[in-house]
């Protein structure tokens, strides 16, 4: 079976639809098939690597870009799989699915948010174009049914297909090391951030973080992994709290290095503060590395968690209640290890992500 996959950004990008793409590309290759993803060049230059065509765009912004070629580059291909959204090539794609007669299954990853002229753009664009792309998908995928009902995604062919997670490479390791390598106390409790720190990831929450941070009782110390442009914003807040010597912002990592960054961890956190946050890859890593989550209490995100049992739940912007949960996870080590054990159980056996690759092969091939 000969596999397209579509996608507004693909690695070495740092982004959820991207990371889930190289996932399917890389299992559905593992398992024999031929796999071709179709992702956009954009301004940064990337090298050429076998098995994926960087479509020069027609015209480009942010992460949407017009990839008129799509049309001709699919015809050979047994099935299109789209991550959505990706505004102006998922039309194309849908378009050149109807114009094959090849069969278009669709990953909806969340619905963009915003305001002002560009909230306008996005409902304007869901109330035409995304009718025509879900009509033309023969089965629609969701990470997890619980978000598609809160965003009201209607299709009649809907199915629930986590995001996975490599465990074998995401798995417990030396927590003492892992602190050595980041420079940080090997005797304090550690919770972890991993996200973008830029202004499109504004639903991060990072600054509930710190405010919750600031508000604990027990000894604790940040690691904060990743970057961008509200960087800086936020290591003077972190200042301002007077928090800043107990906070790490070490950047982006490479990739390598980022099960280290869970394995030095006593807990995760996920602090985000609207719907613009769908599923939480980085709570699949932390959990396969043994790692307990506390995630906001959002559609999506809150069903890769068992209360008490392998993380916890906590209303979105709220820092106190963050702040007590955090509390317990750091000063209760033996709770802590409990629940990380019950995570990484739990990702071994609902989000690894080569059974989930068998899962997609199974929809495949009730299209093909």
């Amino acid at each position: 079976m000969r596999i397209a996959i579509v996608t507004p950004v693909f690695p070495p990008y740092r982004g959820g639809i991207g990371t889930v793409a190289d996932h399917d590309a890389r299992c559905l290759r593992e398992l024999g098939f031929t796999v071709e993803v179709f992702t956009p060049q954009y301004k940064t230059p990337s090298k050429a690597q076998q098995g994926i065509t960087r479509l020069q765009p027609f015209y480009a912004w942010g992460n949407a870009a017009v990839l008129l070629n799509l049309v001709t580059k699919l015809r050979e291909f047994d099935v299109t799989h789209l991550h959505y959204p990706f505004f102006g090539s998922d039309v194309i794609a849908a378009f050149a699915a109807k114009l094959w007669n090849i069969p278009l299954v669709l990953t909806y990853h969340m619905k963009p948010k915003a305001t002002g002229i560009l909230g306008f753009t996005f409902r304007a664009y869901r109330f035409v174009l995304e009718r025509f792309v879900f009509r033309s998908a023969k089965v629609l995928l969701v990470s997890s049914k619980d978000y598609a009902r809160a965003q009201n995604v209607h299709h009649s062919n809907i199915v629930e297909h986590p995001f996975g997670v490599d465990t074998n490479r995401f798995a417990p390791g030396d927590r003492a090391a892992a602190r050595r390598h980041f420079g940080i106390a090997e005797e304090i409790p550690t919770i972890v951030f991993v996200g973008g720190l830029d202004r499109a990831h504004y639903f991060k929450g990072v600054d509930v973080l710190l405010t919750a941070c600031s508000r604990m009782k027990s000894p604790w110390q940040l690691l904060v992994v990743g970057d961008g442009n509200n960087r800086k914003t936020f290591e003077a807040l972190a200042k301002s709290l007077g928090i800043a010597g107990c906070v790490h912002f070490v950047g982006s990592i490479p990739f390598e290095a980022l099960p280290m960054a869970y394995q030095a961890a006593d807990v995760h956190v996920l602090p985000s503060i609207d719907r613009s946050e769908a599923f939480g890859i980085v709570t699949l890593e932390a959990m396969a590395c043994g790692v307990p989550s506390v995630v906001s209490d959002l559609p999506g995100v809150r069903s890769l968690i068992i209360e008490g049992e392998t993380g916890a739940l906590v209303e979105p912007s709220n820092a106190a209640k963050l702040a007590e949960i955090l509390d317990r996870y750091c000063a209760d080590e033996n709770f802590a290890k409990y629940c990380g054990g019950s995570a990484r159980v739990r990702s071994l056996a609902v989000y690894d992500e080569r059974t989930l690759a068998k899962h997609l092969v199974a929809v495949y091939n009730g299209l093909v």
